[in-house]
């Protein structure tokens, strides 16, 4: 049965060619005086940032400018964001970057006059405090942050490092500006990387939907099928402007989808303290593990029909109904040779984790992190079963 739910966005979505050619006067619509240009310090978003700043000159507002956003966003870094803020009296902020600008322009546009620490905010809870209007333009398709109300955030200050994952409306951009032409001279790994995330965020979903329902499958699986055909085109030929544009919707498609789903996320919470431990790339560990992930969670009688059924829909495994076994060994195989085709990992060693010696404290931050000792919703792990998974990761 379908959960009850409220739906809320009233965020715009800007989506086509030179859309962001505008951004100086929408900014300005909502009364922006002073805006901070916040952006990460790759080459290929250079030129996306300068035209950005000259837009907002042009408009006629004051710009500061904060670079410096890595993969999983420094909370030093945001913390800076919002002494500038403060310090200028700064009233827009905006990103020009990927998934981690725009996780970190979201806390300084929520954390600068938040009462405590923002990384400590109750999931799905309303931020009472003032929140700066804030809209992005996105370089990077993938984690569908331009209209999601979360973020993820890495602790630099201590040790180990930890990240954390924060719900709250409040998080969402006023508005977000998708043009798929930007991401023609995206590096060939960011555009894998951002393809697989969009992936995940189906596959995670794909086991919490409620019973009685055909619809969310079939739209997942749509979801999934749509982008592991686009990213093969954009890879063999990066200016195909449909391919583009297929990846940048399929990035949020999840989000008209999901209303009505308790959803739970398993595999990006095995992930989480591997990315955070080893500063990889959120998409490119992901990869690595729905592999193993699939694979020991049919062996352990964990929704194995639903297992099957991904197996034949998506990563054409035979509909070999009478040897199940062989469905998902395929299946898994298929997966595997998709994500190395693409260019991405499909063992740890392969992005530089060589030994098991972290496994025990990952697999403790990725309960700790979840609820009652285990991750997941629709799928439950504990910390044993995350270090299997480790473990097989690690073996290949």
């Amino acid at each position: 049965m379908i959960n009850n739910y409220t739906l809320y966005n009233p965020a715009k979505m800007f989506f086509g060619k030179g859309v962001e050619e505008k951004v100086g006067e929408v900014v300005k619509s909502y009364g922006a005086t002073k805006v901070l240009l916040h952006y990460d310090g790759s080459e290929f978003v250079k030129p996306h940032v300068e035209k950005a700043k000259q837009r907002l000159l042009a408009a006629g507002l004051a710009v500061y400018e904060l670079g410096g956003v890595v993969a999983n966003p420094k909370l030093s870094l945001m913390k800076e964001g919002c002494r500038m803020v403060k310090e200028n009296d700064i009233d827009f902020i905006l990103a020009v970057g990927g998934g981690s600008t725009m996780d970190s322009a979201k806390y300084i546009a929520c954390g600068t006059y938040y009462d405590g620490e923002l990384w400590d905010h109750p999931k799905f809870k309303p931020i009472t405090t003032k929140v700066i209007k804030h809209g992005c333009i996105v370089t990077m398709t993938g984690t569908g942050s331009e209209t999601s109300a979360g973020a993820v955030w890495r602790d630099d200050t201590c040790t180990p490092e930890k990240k954390t994952f924060v719900m709250a409306s409040e998080l969402k951009f006023d508005f977000a500006m998708v043009n798929p032409e930007v991401n023609y001279t995206l590096p060939a790994f960011q555009t894998a990387a951002g393809a697989f995330d969009i992936m995940s965020h189906q596959m995670e979903q794909y086991f919490c939907t409620p019973e009685d329902t055909t619809y969310y499958h079939e739209s997942f699986e749509a979801i999934i099928n749509e982008v592991m055909r686009s990213v093969r085109v954009a890879l063999k030929d990066p200016t195909n402007y449909s391919a583009r544009a297929n990846l940048a919707r399929m990035a949020y498609a999840g989000d008209t989808v999901t209303p009505g789903i308790m959803g739970g996320a398993c595999v990006h919470n095995l992930e989480k303290p591997i990315t955070g431990t080893y500063h990889r790339t959120h998409g490119e560990v992901l990869a690595v593990f729905f592999p193993y992930w699939i694979k020991y969670c049919y062996e352990h009688d964990m929704k194995k029909e639903l297992f099957i059924r991904l197996c034949v829909k998506c990563f054409n495994a035979k509909a070999n109904y009478a040897n199940p076994d062989e469905i998902i060994e395929e299946g898994v195989n298929n997966l595997k040779n998709f994500i190395k085709e693409i260019g991405l990992s499909t063992t740890l060693k392969e992005i530089g984790v060589t030994d098991d010696s972290k496994f025990d404290e990952c697999a403790q931050y990725g309960v700790d992190g979840g609820t009652d000792g285990y991750i997941g919703r629709g799928i439950k792990l504990y910390k044993q079963d995350i270090i299997n998974i480790y473990n097989m990761a690690l073996k290949g």
